[in-house]
């Protein structure tokens, strides 16, 4: 090759280098080669006018200030969006050239070998090219269609995905089926307004509050569900249901039928549903009783989420709930329209909350039978329309707080075998403050000295009830008693009262419970003061020293039903009178000194007559007489009924 041809540069877009280098062997197909730059060079990036792009791979550019010394120049790769802009002409004029196997400004100069080799790079550049637009429209397509997904789950009433920003639940939905009002998937776990101790509750798997979570949100995205396009407080109300169902183990209920069918109103769910009419609910649907008064195998613990019936809820009575333990939840307190709370025969521990004293509505509550302890919280004296109050059987300590005797409101109240609980003072308090009271039931004192009953017992006008049962009484009845016109039951049992009975007594004529049993009372009451008693069932005057006739008055006790007179110092015979009482069913004399015989016609009166099937009802059913132990004589010389034969007329 002569000088001259070493020496000029050839033209055209292959001019970028020497032709010892164009004729060398290219970088790979599609792999540029970035040759290291020595730091003295001049920079990479020049001026339009000062260079040509040759092929990927190291670009040799021939600048002003190195023509002279014919020093070559090697840059790194130009940015991907210098060949992106490369010109097509320029492409398709280079394949042109190199079909016809010539470079315009040298033809012939180049071997076969070498062209091909050229177009094989420009081929590659060009797929490349393609590529890369191939993943950038897709990149775009799916940044697209990721925000079109995005703003139609805020906007759509077809969609629904429940995640829980912490990770520890979560529920995909399934598009198109859920119907719930317009809103975000995040902000329907907000909807719900739930309390932060449920979403912890809810982290846990197998929590009532999780499988009632989850329950609630497969059946929002079940597409042959019926019941979709229910209001928001209808969820929360299904949500509270199904976590109480889950904490008592409603699966082992003995009653649960309808419990969790999503397609079945929650008014009609067994035991919500009373006597064929939606009793627990109101017109919009609204849980007002939440009650479960029969035995029904619950097992585990009342849910803090009873809470979220709040909006209606009035009534919550659990009874003979054996195995229900764990304590009363403080978020009781929380139920704001609540006028009853009766919890009873369940195995409750812990203590009465102080949260109850947020009732303002709240008129009764009654905890029976529990293993509840501690003191009766004084925020009772707080509910102004509290007006009933009981507890039975359990170890509360302490007494009644004051301020529960001048509550306003206050018309029964129940102290029920609580062994711990000091209520020495608790009779006279009350005939002092509660001037309004209806139901007094005090029993089962155990500490404190014997005391009387006190005179201000006659200022309790409205009384219709008084037990004072087991109470450590002495003293008298007192013939203040005579002052309470509507009494219609009193229970003096197992005291220490002594003396005679009062003919004021007598004069109460709305009085049909009398127990006056267990007492060392004495005499009988004088002849013509039970004219007045026509409403008296109950008669029970049984172990106290009563001596004497029975009086031939007895007769004028019209509605008696039952009449106990053992273990006194009675004797005589039954008076004929007895024949006169229609209604008598049991009579009991046992260890007394009565003696003769029992008519035949009040054996025949006391009969109970029971309704009996034989075989397959055939014959048909047909009622027949069933003998009773209807009269207890053991102990006495009374014969006749179920009492000794009588012996056989002599003739």
């Amino acid at each position: 090759m002569s000088e001259k041809e070493q020496s000029t540069p050839p033209q055209g877009i292959f001019a970028a280098g020497t032709w010892q280098e164009a004729t060398q062997t290219p970088p790979a197909m599609g792999i540029p080669v970035i040759p290291e730059t020595p730091q003295e060079e001049s920079p990479p990036f020049l001026a339009p006018e000062d260079r040509e792009v040759a092929f990927p791979g190291a670009f040799r550019v021939n600048g002003p200030a190195n023509q002279d010394n014919n020093v070559q120049q090697e840059i790194p790769q130009a940015p991907i969006d210098a060949l992106v802009t490369h010109s097509i002409e320029d492409c398709d004029e280079e394949v042109t050239n190199m079909l016809n196997l010539r470079s315009p400004a040298q033809p012939n100069q180049r071997s076969r070998k070498y062209w091909r080799q050229r177009l094989l790079h420009l081929l590659s550049l060009e797929i490349n090219v393609v590529l890369l637009a191939v993943i950038m429209a897709l990149l775009i397509f799916v940044a697209v269609s990721e925000g079109g997904n995005t703003s139609n789950s805020s906007n759509s009433n077809n969609s629904q995905s429940i995640n829980q920003q912490n990770g520890a639940l979560q529920v995909p939905a399934t598009a198109g089926v859920a119907k719930l009002p317009t809103r975000a998937p995040a902000s329907f776990l907000d909807s719900l307004n739930l309390s932060e101790s449920t979403l912890s509750a809810m982290e846990r798997e197998q929590s009532p509050q999780s499988k009632a979570y989850k329950w609630l949100t497969s059946n929002l995205n079940n597409q042959s569900s019926t019941q979709q396009d229910l209001p928001n407080w209808r969820l929360v109300q299904r949500f509270g249901l199904a976590t109480f169902y889950y904490s008592t183990g409603g699966d082992y209920w003995v009653r649960h039928r309808g419990w969790l069918d999503w397609d079945t109103n929650e008014c009609r769910w067994e035991q919500l549903f009373i006597d064929s009419s939606d009793a627990s609910c109101n017109n919009k649907g609204e849980i007002k009783a939440l009650e479960f008064s029969r035995a029904n195998n619950m097992d585990g613990t009342i849910p803090p989420e009873v809470s979220l019936l709040s909006r209606s809820l009035q009534s919550f009575h659990v009874n003979r709930q054996l195995e229900l333990k764990g304590t009363i939840p403080t978020e009781v307190g929380l139920l704001s329209r609540l006028t009853m709370l009766i919890l009873s025969g369940t195995a409750l521990s812990g203590t009465l909350p102080t949260e109850i004293g947020q009732l303002q509505d709240l008129q009764t509550v009654r905890v029976y039978w529990t293993g509840l302890h501690g003191c009766i919280p004084s925020e009772l004296g707080t509910l102004g329309n509290l007006s009933r109050i009981g507890v039975a059987e359990a170890d509360l300590t302490g007494s009644v707080p004051d301020e529960v005797f001048q509550l306003p409101s206050l018309r029964s109240l129940e102290l029920l075998e609580c062994s711990g609980l000091n209520t020495e003072f608790t009779l006279q308090e009350a005939t002092i403050q509660s001037k309004y009271l209806k139901q007094l039931f005090l029993s089962g004192r155990t500490v404190g000295a014997e005391m009387a009953i006190p005179s201000e017992i006659g200022t309790l006008t409205e009384l219709k009830h008084l037990t004072l049962n087991d109470w450590r009484n002495s003293g008298t009845i007192l013939s203040e008693f005579g002052r309470l016109t509507k009494l219609a039951s009193l229970d003096l049992r197992e005291n220490s009262i002594v003396g005679t009975l009062p003919h004021e007594l007598f004069e109460l004529t709305y009085l049909s419970n009398l127990q006056l049993g267990s007492n060392q009372l004495e005499g009988l009451p004088p002849p013509g003061i039970f004219s007045a008693l026509t409403r008296l069932n109950i008669l029970q005057l049984n172990d106290n020293h009563f001596s004497g006739k029975i009086p031939t008055e007895v007769g004028l006790l019209s509605s008696l039903v039952r009449l106990e007179l053992q273990n006194t110092d009675l004797f005589g015979t039954l008076p004929t009178e007895l024949l006169q009482l229609e209604n008598l069913t049991r009579l009991v004399v046992t260890n007394t000194s009565l003696s003769g015989s029992i008519p035949e016609e009040l054996c025949d009166k006391m009969y109970r007559k029971d309704f009996k099937c034989f075989g397959n009802h055939d014959p048909p059913c047909r009622w027949i007489p069933v003998k009773t132990n209807t009269t207890v004589c053991h102990g006495t010389s009374l014969c006749g009924c179920d009492c000794r034969p009588c012996p056989k007329p002599v003739d």
